[in-house]
């Protein structure tokens, strides 16, 4: 986990002295692997240590503290921009980044180390478990919307008028509220059992609120839906790691949740790649309404239960 962090300090650093546009697909290639190498092991690890009947809990703290950040970083990021730069709001995620790092050194016990069953697990062993892939299906849905959002949105607001630190601050709501919805989230999951309703729920509402951004007129509008759309996708996610804990054996898990890990980034890259030459001849309000249709046509729901 620490490797991918350290992973995001260098690229972090190396971002503001390239111009190139080779150089920075390379960068952000090393960006990614680092993610890579850092989520599906923490996902592995909270469902492994996750009490009985208390997983909801478990990933709801996880992913509070994931999506706190991923809230608060495009706010500060914002911040430092319009005052230093974009260069110096790199540096400044470096410094965030390399901090992380020193304290998750400091806090780790050596004998934390999950022991698990020799020999491993290979796809086969999951091909055929189709609450694994419902939850795959699933995050990919619920990512794909995200791919509209997080890309297309700053510059839906830039046509707008709105700076920087104004864009940072709608990405602000939306992480906080996605934060703050887990908690409660994973309350639920875990007293209903019912992680499957909340899933498909947050991905539904998610989308409509998708769907509605691009004509949300006046900045207190596009805050509500930004945070509208923060919760349920907070939900949607609690229910979707859940869900897939509870699919895997201890032998599957990190495997499991190396492909949920694959699914999400997946998810996110085709709806950023897909949707970007339908934005480039339509416009943004245009290319919000495929990204939520697809997101909802997950047809696998009914076989994710956690």
């Amino acid at each position: 986990m620490l490797g991918g962090m350290t992973v995001g300090v260098a690229t972090s650093l190396a971002l503001p002295l390239v111009e190139s546009e080779i150089a920075l697909i390379l960068i952000y290639g090393l960006a990614g692997l680092g993610v890579a190498a850092f989520t599906p092991s923490a996902l592995s690890v909270v469902g492994d240590m996750a009490p009985p009947g208390r997983a909801g809990h478990a990933f709801a703290w996880y992913s509070t503290a994931h999506y706190a950040a991923i809230g608060i970083g495009p706010f500060l990021g914002g911040v430092v921009a319009e005052w230093w730069g974009y260069r110096a709001a790199f540096v400044a995620s470096a410094a965030g980044i390399a901090l992380a790092v020193m304290v998750g050194r400091a806090v780790l016990m050596p004998g934390a180390a999950i022991t698990r069953p020799p020999g491993g697990a290979t796809f086969a062993d999951v091909k055929g478990n189709p609450a694994v892939w419902a939850g795959w299906i699933l995050s990919v849905s619920g990512l794909l919307i995200q791919g509209v959002v997080f890309p297309f949105f700053p510059l839906l607001a830039q046509e707008r008028g709105l700076g920087p630190a104004a864009i940072g601050l709608v990405f602000l709501v939306l992480g906080l509220a996605n934060t703050l919805a887990r908690l409660p989230a994973g309350w639920l999951i875990d007293r209903t059992g019912r992680a499957a309703l909340y899933t498909l729920g947050g991905v539904l509402a998610a989308s409509v609120a998708t769907a509605l951004l691009p004509h949300a007129e006046g900045h207190a509008t596009a805050l509500a839906l930004a945070a509208a759309f923060g919760a349920t996708s907070g939900i949607a996610f609690v229910g979707v790691s859940v869900g897939l804990a509870a699919a895997a054996t201890p032998a599957t898990r990190g495997l499991v949740m190396g492909g949920y890990s694959t699914a999400l980034y997946l998810g996110f890259g085709l709806g950023s790649i897909a949707l970007g030459p339908v934005i480039a001849r339509y416009g943004t309000p245009s290319a919000s309404r495929p990204g939520a249709v697809r997101a909802c046509s997950a047809r696998c729901s009914p076989a994710f239960s956690g």
